[in-house]
């Protein structure tokens, strides 16, 4: 059993950032990901999705669009090209 720890290693990644308070445990998320970046918290009255494998996420936006909750936001912000 881990415990779930509320640092920004398991709330983000270099690309998304994830609310779990908005997140309602529907795991769209955790099933789309195809990295397996994205994981399950399921402990007492915490149900909500984790960053498991942050430096696993390739931006792929996956998780972003199907999120019905708007739970995950893509946040990366690319360098300008000269």
């Amino acid at each position: 059993m881990r415990l779930h720890l509320p640092f920004p290693r398991h709330t983000q990644t270099p690309f998304i950032e994830l609310d779990t308070s908005a997140c309602q445990a529907c795991w769209k998320c955790v099933e789309s990901c195809p990295q397996g970046v994205i994981g399950s918290i399921r402990f007492l009255a915490h149900r909500h999705a984790h960053i498991d494998h942050a430096e696993k996420c390739t931006g792929c936006k996956k998780c972003v669009n199907v999120c019905p909750h708007a739970a995950i936001r893509y946040t990366h912000v690319p360098l300008k090209q000269s």
